[in-house]
């Protein structure tokens, strides 16, 4: 089969997000090819500068399609805040408009001119091909051939391409023609995500426990909660899943939810997981309350990537928090806004073979005394964001020497009052000691301004001494791209911080605009 071409000059839709459930899609037209799968591209409405993307973060502008049918529950593209994002239709309030939900945020009314049919381009092709009766006119061949195409591909590259739709679009590849009747039976990868229809979860639950070939083992399973019932269903689901040799399991739930008791248990009981992803999604001043609370000790023989988000932890000894530690597989840890709780004060990060670890805002049960501890020996990359690293203490028991990449970036708590002896200079600077054997090193603006602060007030933090870096090979300043700070300003802080190291690494001072995180990954 023949492979689009992104020549130079192609128009062309950029995801810079790459892998978000709901990334946006930006037009932009390709300059140049730097490799067989990267593209130097250019922004067209957004005033960001020419980047490199990888060929997955790209695809060709899609046919624009005559005058088509929209009815309720059908998933669109919706032409909002510059880009394509998903969505799908709630209302159709007539006069050409339509009330759609956008990238789980609350509804919003569009009209039908910044609608399209959502599809994906998977395998140089438009995935599921258009339904005939979607198209009242622009009836050209392409689109039957590309279809045709598609049908006559085998069967396994069939299903790896369906492996890439929601379980509901999959399913809906059934009425094509009888080959596709019951393909996506054999699916092993299945993603749920929520509808307008209440009962969406339970009809995919049964959908999965009366149709699908149960000689087949389900690998994959993505489930995105927003019902407020449907706790038995949920549970049954997961079960079948395991049974059934269940390796990747990504599964948020619903604040409004609460899961049987059993639940977190069966999954934890795995022996067949390889990636975990577990979010319960609270909010507000009732997180920690309402959120689950974890084993002292986590046991999955075969678990390597671990996501943990909005869960609580309890102290196993000592006023210690150490889960990861019977994880003798595990590869990459990611904590998002979890919870030390009870007497909980110190969170021991302690594992042989991580390689990879990210910290996104921690909650201890002390707001002014709480430590980090690293028992890591195979770390070779860290990013801890929006957290209160100044009021944290940082150690390791090791001397971290696989190190590759540290990405830091933090706040300050407005009720922290620093002492005339110990500032945010001197404790970013005890994180810098403990790190000190990185080859790449980014930090967020903040970190800067707070140290350039605390110089001015606090002359004692300028005689703390900065680490000697012995591998360090750059170091890089994020900062927002409204923050109005002179270069210079940043330089002199971060000639302080480099002032014992030789030879100096190189310095880049980066704006960074909506998307946050993608400019601290590795």
């Amino acid at each position: 089969m023949v492979r689009f071409k992104f020549d130079p000059g192609c128009p062309v839709e950029i995801s810079n997000y790459d892998g978000s459930i709901y990334e946006p899609w930006f037009t932009g037209t390709i300059i140049s090819c730097v490799s067989s799968n990267e593209f130097l591209v250019d922004y067209n409405d957004l005033e960001l500068e020419q980047t490199v993307v990888r060929i997955h973060q790209i695809r060709p502008v899609p046919l624009p399609v005559g005058d088509f049918e929209l009815k309720i529950g059908d998933d669109v593209d919706v032409f909002w805040k510059q880009g394509w994002w998903k969505g799908y239709v709630k209302e159709d309030l007539g006069y050409g408009k339509f009330r759609v939900s956008v990238s789980g945020t609350n509804t919003k009314v569009f009209s039908k001119e910044k609608l399209r049919v959502h599809r994906k381009w998977i395998v140089d092709n438009w995935v599921p091909p258009i339904i005939t009766k979607q198209l009242k006119s622009h009836k050209g061949t392409d689109e039957t051939e590309a279809g045709n195409r598609i049908s006559e591909l085998p069967d396994c590259i069939l299903l790896h391409i369906m492996s890439f739709l929601e379980a509901r679009d999959a399913v809906r590849t059934c009425i094509l023609s009888k080959r596709w009747k019951d393909l996506c039976k054999r699916l092993t990868t299945l993603t749920y995500i929520p509808s307008w229809d209440e009962n969406s979860f339970k009809n995919f639950k049964s959908w999965v426990l009366s149709s699908r070939d149960q000689s087949c083992s389900l690998w994959n399973l993505t489930i995105d909660t927003q019902f407020q019932e449907g706790e038995e269903d949920l549970h049954t689901l997961i079960q079948y899943a395991l049974f059934h040799n269940l390796q990747n399991l990504n599964i948020k739930i619903n604040p409004s939810l609460t899961p049987k008791s059993d639940l977190l248990p069966l999954i934890l009981a795995s022996n067949s997981l390889t990636f975990l992803e577990l979010s319960y999604r609270r909010g507000g001043s009732i997180a920690a309350a309402r959120s689950p609370i974890l084993p002292k000790s986590l046991h999955l023989p075969a678990l390597r990537t671990l996501h943990l988000e909005y869960v609580n932890f309890v102290a196993t000894r000592d006023h210690y928090v150490d889960p990861f530690s019977n994880l003798h597989a595990l590869n990459t840890l990611v904590l998002r806004c979890c919870y030390l709780i009870e007497d909980a004060l110190v969170l021991c990060i302690s594992n042989q073979t991580l390689s990879n670890l990210t910290i996104f805002h921690i909650c201890f049960a002390d707001e002014f005394f709480n430590e980090i501890v690293l028992s890591t020996p195979n770390l070779c990359s860290f990013t801890i964001l929006n957290s209160l690293i100044f009021e944290q203490v940082l150690s390791s028991t090791c001397n971290l020497s696989f190190l590759q990449q540290v990405n830091i970036d933090g706040f300050k708590n407005s009720t922290w009052n620093l002492s005339e002896d110990i500032g945010e200079a001197s404790v970013f600077l005890s994180w810098l000691q403990v790190l000190a054997n990185v080859k790449i090193l980014k930090i967020g603006y903040s970190i800067i301004q707070a140290i350039d602060n605390d110089f001015t007030v606090n002359d004692n933090s300028k005689k703390v001494e900065p680490p000697c870096f012995v591998r360090l090979e750059s170091l890089t300043v994020n900062k927002e791209s409204d923050a109005r700070v002179p270069d210079d300003e940043i330089i002199e802080i971060v000639e302080h911080l480099l002032q014992n190291t030789t030879p100096m690494p190189r310095v880049n001072i980066t704006e960074i605009y909506e998307n946050y995180d993608q400019y601290y990954r590795c």
